[in-house]
């Protein structure tokens, strides 16, 4: 029996992360988990290289309580990463978002299971979007 092309068209690309990573072009579209205490490095391709379109996603799998979860934009790129972070902290919705930067920080301690970045470039810059429990969760700089 054939299997429907339906039933599996809207599968994620999910990659599990448990250190450093250099994030590639062929790497589009994937939403990675991040699954190690002691946090990580992350590297984004070059935007121009990326091209137009091109995105991914980050969510916290682990809590990170060894180290901070750093995504930052490649050396070529400079600070082209724009970030919108949306949190909730005693219950109040708050959202503040940067100026250029080249680096986006999930804060050992602080981030919850679920807290998640999701980035997308025009082919010059980074736009972001996070989401997180509390403030000081997901940080730019």
């Amino acid at each position: 029996m054939a299997k429907s092309g339906r039933a599996f068209a809207d599968r994620k690309k999910i990659e599990d992360l448990t250190g450093a990573k250099t994030v590639e072009v062929h790497d589009c579209g994937t939403i990675f988990t991040l699954n190690a205490a002691a946090g990580g490095a992350i590297v984004l391709p070059d935007a121009a290289q990326a091209g137009a379109g091109w995105w991914c996603k980050f969510i916290l799998g682990t809590k990170n309580t060894g180290g901070a979860w750093t995504i930052d934009a490649s050396s070529g790129d400079g600070n082209n990463v724009y970030n919108i972070v949306l949190d909730e902290a005693g219950g109040n919705e708050d959202s503040h978002g940067a100026t250029a930067g080249d680096l986006i920080s999930i804060t050992a301690n602080t981030g919850e299971i679920g807290c998640q970045v999701e980035l997308v470039t025009d082919g010059s810059s980074w736009f972001a979007t996070s989401i997180s429990n509390a403030t000081g969760a997901i940080t730019s700089d």
